[in-house]
């Protein structure tokens, strides 16, 4: 047994130890809990809203999948994000994502800085405002190369440009006043 006398010879010193180490340990379980809680609320939340389960935010790398390919790119990123020095790849895939829904919220380009300084934020407030999901996103979505598409056939809309004019139709009445 290893511990630590003080000069009188007894080892409260080290069960001291043991105790401080204990309660912080403990503390440090409450805290990865409730952040894991908390966020897995926030992305049930926003998952509802985009038309997915809510049961798809509390799975743990699934939710990662899941919030990849609502925002168009490949759920595997997910994945790839334990492998270390490559895991830097699929942040910029996953900030990529929150861009994307974002743009399908309807939110400018600028909320993804706040997503990339404090994503828990971000989550929180995309999941208890009023925003809609847009399944047609407006212009500015970046779109994934083939390679990094969605494997789900649901997600793999691809955005095609809005004409800014439709020109009239030719049916029907003219105003011979043009």
């Amino acid at each position: 047994m290893i511990s630590t006398y003080d000069s009188d010879g007894s080892a409260t010193g080290a069960a001291a130890g043991l105790i401080i180490t204990l309660v912080f340990t403990a503390l440090y379980a409450v805290l990865i809990i409730a952040i894991y809680v908390i966020s897995s609320w926030f992305l049930s939340k926003i998952f509802v809203k985009a038309g997915e389960p809510a049961w798809k935010g509390w799975v743990p790398v699934y939710n990662s999948w899941v919030f990849l390919e609502l925002g168009g790119q490949a759920g595997w990123w997910a994945l790839v994000a334990f492998v270390p020095f490559v895991g830097v790849a699929s942040s910029v895939f996953i900030c990529l994502a929150a861009y994307n829904i974002g743009l399908r919220f309807g939110k400018t380009a600028a909320w993804v800085v706040l997503y990339i300084l404090v994503p828990y934020v971000w989550w929180g407030i995309f999941a208890f405002n009023r925003s809609v999901w847009n399944p047609q996103p407006i212009a500015g979505i970046f779109i994934a190369p083939e390679w990094a598409r969605p494997t789900s056939a649901v997600l793999r809309y691809v955005p095609q440009a809005r004409p800014v004019y439709a020109a009239p139709s030719m049916g029907g009445p003219q105003n011979p006043t043009y």
